[in-house]
């Protein structure tokens, strides 16, 4: 499925563009398909007010998101985060609740079927074939709403911050549910970025309960004069490097930018720490791609 050039195009720059993975149609059932996992699992009245960034909040303070149990124990599963700024002091919403859900995950792969059926959809499979993955393993997804006017900044890192393959390869796909344009939040890329290898790990503390930052950010997170802007039609999809700086920005548009992305590792030769967030279950969430065909 990927030519030769974009094979190229993925080695240099650290990501790849490819258009109409899925058609219009696709995009709107995978919408009705989480409109129904809202309804179904969203317990308004008893539900964690967590909300989600990527690091320390401004003020210094660990991210509170990172610390909660309801994170950590979300991965075999479906949970719900909020925008920063939707839940107030007292823990009310600032505004209508399902209006300010920034994302759903960790286990959309498996517990939705419309999700299940584009995870291991021989395109997908192609697609790992091409990028030379020998054995994928998918341990995560999720669906990211950043909607208009309340969508927040995703601010730079790398992916492989947060998961720990023990140096084998990490790839996300991302796929736009609506187009992603500069002023609803579409992806900002450093080109070649992926080549140094990330030095700040999000790590699970020990006693268990909380995680921490360990290390420092690449110095080039601030070099905003290398960020590069790249829109994508819905039904795309986005390959991102594991260690490739990328961003986004807040949605100023009155436009949503929906999105479903999942993550894959390298099973061969990896070693999954225990020191990542998400860790297998007997759910059996950690999914090894390739066997998912043979048993079709």
């Amino acid at each position: 499925m990927l030519t030769k050039e974009q094979l190229e195009q993925w080695d240099r720059d650290g990501y790849l563009v490819i258009p109409d993975l899925i058609n219009p149609d696709y995009c709107e059932e995978l919408r009705d398909a989480i409109t129904r996992t809202i309804f179904d699992k969203l317990d308004l009245i008893n539900h964690p007010r967590t909300c989600f960034t990527t690091y320390e909040a401004n003020n210094g303070e660990q991210d509170k998101q990172m610390m909660s149990e309801y994170f950590l124990n979300s991965g075999d599963n479906i949970s719900f985060f909020f925008e920063e700024g939707a839940v107030d002091e007292t823990g009310s919403f600032t505004l209508p609740a399902h209006s300010a859900i920034n994302k759903i995950g960790h286990a959309l792969h498996t517990d939705v079927p419309e999700f299940e059926d584009l995870c291991f959809s021989p395109n997908i499979l192609e697609i790992c074939r091409d990028l030379g993955l020998e054995d994928p393993v998918l341990p995560q997804s999720m669906y990211i709403f950043k909607s208009p006017g309340l969508g927040g900044v995703v601010t730079p890192h790398k992916d492989s911050t947060f998961l720990h393959t023990g140096g084998t390869a990490l790839v996300g796909l991302w796929i736009p549910i609506d187009d992603a344009t500069p002023d609803n939040g579409c992806l900002w890329f450093i080109p070649g970025s992926h080549r140094e290898p990330a030095t700040l790990f999000m790590n699970r503390s020990k006693e268990g309960g909380e995680c921490e930052f360990v290390g420092k950010k690449n110095d080039n997170f601030d070099h905003d004069d290398e960020y590069v802007c790249v829109p994508a039609k819905a039904g795309s999809l986005v390959i991102i490097h594991g260690d490739v700086v990328h961003k986004s920005y807040a949605n100023t548009s009155e436009n949503p930018r929906n999105a479903f992305t999942f993550h894959l590792y390298e099973g061969k030769g990896a070693k999954w720490a225990e020191t990542n967030w998400n860790l297998p279950t007997e759910k059996g969430t950690f999914v090894h791609m390739f066997d998912t065909e043979k048993s079709k």
